[in-house]
This record gives C-alpha cells, structure tokens and sequence, in this order.
C-alpha cells in the first residue's frame, strides 16, 4: 500500500474523530490482525492517549497473549471484561425456561453481539466512538455477526482486502506474527480458511474478477458464499468507511 494512501486514511479518521467532537476512540483487541491493525492506526491518527482498548474473552481465550501485547505495545488505556457470565447465563436462562437448546449457530452468534454491547457501554462512559475492525473480504463473504461485530461508529479497513490490512499493518510497524496471524473468529476453534474451504487469497481473486487465479472448486464455493450472504450486505448499516481509489477494489472497478 503506498504512503499517501495511509496518508489519507490517517487524515480522513483524524476528521472524522474532529467532526464528531468526539476525540476518543473504543476498540475491541481480539489479538487477530484486523484489531491489531485497526489500533495501531487510531493511535497513528488519534494519539495513544485516545485509544481505549478493550479485551473480551468468553471465559479462556487461547491467544489473549496477543491482545495484551497490543495494548502493551501501544501503551493504551485498556481493560478486559469476561464476557462468559452474560453469555452463560442467557444461555441457561434459554435453556431453563424453553426447556430446549440454543441451536449451534446462536451460540457463536451471540458472543459478538455481547462484546458490542459491551463495547458501547465503554464508549458512551468515556465519551467515545466504537471503531470496527472488519474488513472487505469478511463483509462480501458475510463473514460477520449482524448486530454484532457488524455494527460500529466508523471502520477505517471497510472497503480493505485482507492484504491491504496486511500491507497497512506492514507499514504502521506491526510485528510480523500479529500481521501475518492466521485470521480466526476465535468462537469455533478454527481459522477463517478453514471454515470456508477456500483461501482469502481465492476470495480476493474472485473479488477483484481474476478467475484465472482461482480453481473451479474454490470459485464454485466463493460464488456460493456470496450468494447466501446478499441479504446480509442489503441490510447492514451504513457505517462510516476510508473510502480512496487506490484501494485495490475501486482501482480494479474503475
């Protein structure tokens, strides 16, 4: 990614925060690349004493090392809610009172729409705005919870390919291991990847129209899982995105 496309970004969160008279920005550190990137440009644009980190682990998280080094790194006000206690007992509460079981589904559901419940309590105490942390891929693929991890205030990385994040990241100085970490939804016990059966990078491909990168197998599967996520994108939010045309995605469709 080039410089002046950071560049811009950098100004166009610094003025969004300016324009919304509020200065502070609240993000959920998953430890994943996307959180991981997404911090260190608030910090870039904001200032670290503008960024409120704020951790969630369902109970045990096995990688919450890397949220804390994050925040650490950043040197952040930061704090960790354990989500597990609401997430438990709606589900018990269900359960007791249905006298049957949440169905699968529900349950990886219902983790990200606690946290972003959680992360607007913390923004309307501190007086700030919840920024998003997923990227172009996830949304065209319907990779996210509706009114969950979906909803934010603004997403700097919304109209972002996985590897824009990671070159974004390359430049902002983020260690190698978090920029490169296999992307996971930390709910299934799987990567992305593994769950859909296909490479970002396939999906990437497919996205930018370059069918010659990618297998009939992996394009039949891709093309299925942008058609089953179509009434996800028409009824998302509109949220605030970067929105520049030397991202990959505007450049290819111009």
């Amino acid at each position: 990614m080039e410089r002046k496309t950071i560049d811009k970004c950098i100004a166009w969160l610094r003025k969004y925060f300016e324009d919304a008279g509020s200065p502070k920005a609240v993000i959920g550190i998953s430890g994943g690349k996307d959180s991981t990137v997404v911090a260190y440009l608030c910090v870039e644009a904001l200032g670290k004493d503008n960024v409120v980190g704020v951790l969630m682990p369902n109970d045990e998280q096995a990688d919450i090392a890397d949220s804390y080094e994050v925040v650490n790194a950043l040197s952040i006000q930061h704090i960790t809610l354990d989500i597990s206690a609401s997430y438990n007992g709606l589900v018990y509460q269900f359960e007791d009172k249905a006298n049957k079981p949440v169905s699968k589904n529900a349950k990886v559901n219902l983790a990200p729409r606690i946290r972003m419940a959680a992360l607007y309590m913390v923004a309307q105490t501190v007086g700030g705005r919840v920024v998003g942390t997923g990227n172009l891929c996830e949304s065209i693929l319907g990779y996210y919870t509706l009114w969950g991890d979906g909803v934010c205030d603004v997403n700097p990385i919304a109209n972002m390919l996985v590897s824009e994040v990671v070159e974004l990241g390359e430049a902002l100085g983020v260690p190698g291991h978090l920029v490169h970490k296999a992307p996971s939804d930390g709910l299934t016990g799987k990567t992305d990847e593994e769950s859909f059966g296909f490479t970002y990078r396939d999906a990437e491909a497919c996205i930018l129209h370059d069918w010659n990168a990618v297998s009939e197998d992996a394009k039949a599967k891709i093309e299925k899982k942008i058609d089953a996520a179509l009434w996800k994108w028409n009824i998302r939010p509109h949220i605030p995105c970067f929105d520049d045309w030397d991202l990959k995605w505007h450049s290819k469709s111009r």
